[in-house]
């Protein structure tokens, strides 16, 4: 006991040590899900409490919106309406941050992980800020994690953020439906 109390004197002693956070720079990739809407918010929170900007980021994935054999007859062509589709989502989206938020937004194509480290990396983000499915180990490992991926991955601090909108419904998800009219 005399031990564990001179211990504590001892710690209580020592000047305590503060530690500005250095932020100036959050990446904030958007699949346009509930998910991501919920990291959208919270960057925005750390970004007015650290004065740091915001790339609001759009990955364009062929994979996941064209189809193979219509991948082939593009030969690398990246449908228009795939990317306006992203910048508008962007646009509409830019209206949730406030004035004093410094943000601006990038509309990328490719595999959405490797997509979000090569931004992060280009633009020397301190900070990825981005939402989770929250699948679980098992079925992220069927379905592939891009959370999970970037956490990996990346080179700086990433903040998975949990969580869907109180009123949100599987309409109100990002979607682009190219070739139909």
């Amino acid at each position: 006991m005399e031990q564990e109390k001179k211990i504590i004197k001892e710690l209580e002693a020592r000047p305590v040590q503060t530690t500005a956070v250095h932020c100036d720079r959050i990446l904030v990739p958007t699949d346009g899900s509930g998910q991501a809407f919920i990291a959208v918010q919270r960057a925005i929170e750390l970004a007015k409490s650290t004065g740091a900007g915001i790339t609001l980021l759009m990955t364009v994935d062929l994979n996941r919106n064209v189809a193979a054999f219509e991948q082939v007859s593009l030969s690398g062509y990246v449908p228009a309406e795939l990317k306006i589709a992203a910048y508008q989502y962007l646009a509409d989206l830019m209206h949730v941050v406030p004035p004093e938020v410094h943000a601006h937004v990038r509309v990328e194509t490719g595999v959405p992980g490797e997509t979000i480290l090569d931004v992060a990396e280009e633009e020397e983000s301190d900070l990825i800020v981005m939402g989770c499915r929250g699948f679980g180990t098992f079925r992220s490992l069927l379905l592939g994690s891009v959370s999970s991926y970037v956490l990996q991955h990346a080179a700086c601090p990433v903040l998975v953020v949990k969580g869907m909108p109180p009123d949100w419904d599987d309409e109100d998800n990002f979607q682009v439906d190219i070739g139909e009219e």
